[in-house]
């Protein structure tokens, strides 16, 4: 092998290495970029993740992790969140096992299209109301579907 087919080559090495680590954080950046251009500054965001043994998560959870989850605590969790009326508050909602819904209807949203596992769906309203209100998966999803509840309280 001479010089130049090994300098060759350790260029190619070199790139395909920049490559591997850089695109992932590129990928990202640009996500974390795009949902700041889709959520309105001063927004309440909150992710919530629909699983059909645990209910409904807060924060991003991956298949792999529920199970560990579900292990763990057999029974489905009772979420609550809370925000301020007059709140605009932004639902960024996915899903770590099968196909689930959403339906908030005191605030007229129902996703009835699929929220599909590992893509995210965005639901965003304006608190305008005060009380204690009920979101459920709108999807038969399994067995525990009746478990898919979880509380939105609005204060005043």
């Amino acid at each position: 092998m001479t010089k130049r087919t090994r300098n060759r080559d350790f260029f190619y090495l070199l790139i395909l290495i920049v490559v591997m680590v850089g695109l992932p954080w590129a990928i990202q950046a640009y996500d974390s970029h795009l949902w700041r251009t889709k959520t309105p500054a001063g927004a309440k965001v909150f992710n919530l993740t629909a699983h059909s043994k645990l209910g409904w998560l807060s924060g991003k959870v991956h298949g792999y992790d529920a199970i560990t989850l579900y292990s763990k605590n057999k029974h489905a969790r009772n979420l609550t969140l809370e925000v301020k009326k007059g709140d605009l508050v932004v639902l960024k909602i996915t899903s770590s096992d099968v196909v689930h819904g959403f339906s908030l209807k005191d605030f007229g949203i129902f996703i009835e299209d699929g929220i599909r596992p590992g893509k995210v769906v965005l639901a965003s309203f304006k608190a305008d109301k005060v009380g204690t209100f009920t979101f459920n998966c709108n999807i038969i999803c399994g067995d525990e579907h009746k478990n898919m509840q979880a509380t939105l309280v609005v204060t005043a």
